[in-house]
C-alpha cells in the first residue's frame, strides 16, 4: 500500500506536464492563427470591399438599368427618400447616399 502512495506524486507530475504541453500547443496554434489573420486582414478587407462594390454595381444594373453607379447614388439622385433613409441606416451614416452620389457623379 505504501508503494501505491509513493507513485502518485509522479503520476500527478506527469499529468501536469502533459496538460502544460497540450495547453502550450493550443496557445501556439492560437497565436499563429492570430498572426496569420493580422497579416491578411488588410488584404481580406480590401478584397471584401471590392466584392461588395461589384455586387452593388451588378444589382444597380439589374434593378435600375444603369452602368457604373451604386444603388446608394442612384436612389439619392432619383430622390427615393425611403430607400435613402434605409441605406443610410444600414451603413450607420446619415450622409452615405449623398456622399456616394457626390463621389460617383463628381460633384463638389
Amino acid at each position: 500500500m505504501s508503494n501505491e502512495f509513493e507513485r502518485r506524486p509522479y503520476i500527478s507530475a506527469v499529468l501536469i506536464l502533459f496538460a502544460f504541453i497540450v495547453l502550450s500547443l493550443f496557445w501556439v496554434i492560437f497565436m499563429l492563427f492570430g498572426i496569420i489573420f493580422y497579416e491578411i486582414k488588410g488584404k481580406l478587407t480590401t478584397y471584401l470591399y471590392n466584392v461588395g462594390v461589384s455586387v452593388d454595381y451588378l444589382l444597380a444594373t439589374l434593378f435600375f438599368c444603369t452602368k457604373g453607379h451604386t444603388i446608394s447614388a442612384i436612389v439619392y439622385k432619383r430622390k427615393y427618400k425611403l430607400a435613402v433613409e434605409i441605406i443610410n441606416w444600414l451603413f450607420r451614416d446619415s450622409s452615405h447616399c449623398s456622399s456616394s452620389y457626390k463621389k460617383e457623379y463628381e460633384i463638389g
